[in-house]
């Protein structure tokens, strides 16, 4: 694939709806894209996989499908809908987006509505941040019958409106990076190890609600229980203003990061090794270093598995302008299949 073909490609996963419990739409944009290179199977929580056979150690990479968002909570008589958050969504988050309500009969569009500045009281000011719990969509009905007629209905998910966009040099923003990053990552790593001789058995897992408790990738811990694990996510950046340095600088452009440590998990000290020396030998770049957050390598770790978490940095994680380097996406699956193809440690 040509560059523009891999920005394509990548567009298409970005704009799949793929809320957390409801990735229906970015599995089958997936499954559609890998089926060429293997028998593909789709689990009971609804991850995605892939196999590629071999006799030697089981090496599995996972990506989670999922991203944050809403569902349809309520419908009222006089036609507003009230919402449910899922995932990690900031309240501050929520106010005046233009937001999609995905049906049956297919997507509908909506906007949380907010208190104009005009209507604004004094009384308003002292509650900057107003709760989810006080916001409502508006899809232009006036009343439940309405609403229930244009095919919306309880528990609908509901994503944030997205559209990727150019910023200076290779940067790109849009919703959801997070993880639509890994996924494209885990996709280009298959097609670069798919026709390369390897004794080990190669697992590729497009997992399931990581955004809601790393459910999907507890399933594959217990069911699959691999030697290693690599899992493929974002890495939230702390160099925007505003930002303490209490975290080791990481910089968009300079390459995937090996997320050593977070609030979950430890990388094994043994392949964050190994990864380190993979690149240096490909000439590969790589960043390294301790974050918040956590991603599905926790959850696989526990079954026994040695196992790395791999980021791409991205500026404002869980937000509708989440920011990160083409160059550092591109690299994302070559730091993978480098440190793949010398294992077993």
């Amino acid at each position: 694939m040509d560059e523009l073909e891999k920005i394509e490609e990548f567009e298409e996963l970005l704009m799949a709806q793929g809320v957390s419990g409801y990735e229906d739409g970015i599995r089958n944009k997936i499954e559609s894209i890998v089926s060429e290179y293997g028998k593909t199977r789709t689990d009971n929580i609804g991850n995605l996989h892939l196999e590629l056979p071999g006799n030697g150690p089981h090496i599995a990479m996972v990506a989670h499908m999922d991203e944050i968002g809403m569902v349809v909570s309520n419908i009222e008589d006089d036609g507003y809908l009230r919402i449910m958050k899922i995932g990690g969504v900031k309240d501050s988050l929520l106010l005046g987006r233009q937001v999609t309500i995905h049906t049956e009969r297919g997507p509908v569009n909506g906007v949380i509505g907010h208190k104009a500045p005009h209507l604004t009281t004094d009384d308003d000011k002292k509650d900057e941040i107003v709760s989810w719990t006080n916001t409502y969509i508006d899809v232009g009905a006036s009343s439940k019958e309405e609403v229930t007629e244009m095919g919306i209905d309880v528990p609908n998910p509901i994503t944030f409106d997205k559209t990727l966009r150019r910023l200076r040099g290779d940067k790109i923003t849009g919703r959801p990076l997070d993880n639509r990053i890994g996924c494209f990552g885990l996709i280009e790593t298959l097609r670069t190890l798919v026709d390369e001789d390897h004794d080990a058995k190669l697992s590729f897992i497009w997992s399931v609600q990581e955004e809601i408790g790393l459910r999907g990738a507890r399933v594959v811990a217990n069911t699959l229980k691999p030697d290693y694990v690599i899992a493929l996510d974002t890495y939230t950046t702390s160099d925007s203003p505003g930002l303490k340095s209490f975290y080791k600088p990481i910089k968009l452009g300079d390459g995937p990061v090996l997320r050593m440590v977070d609030v979950r998990v430890i990388s094994s000290p043994s392949l964050i090794k190994h990864f380190k020396e993979s690149a240096e030998e490909e000439e590969v770049p790589y960043q390294y270093g301790v974050t918040g957050g956590t991603t599905d390598g926790m959850a696989l770790q526990e079954s026994g598995s040695l196992t790395v978490s791999i980021g791409v940095p991205v500026r404002y994680s869980h937000s509708t302008v989440e920011v990160a380097s083409w160059k550092d996406i591109c690299n994302l699956s070559n730091l993978v299949s480098a440190g793949v193809r010398r294992l077993p440690l």
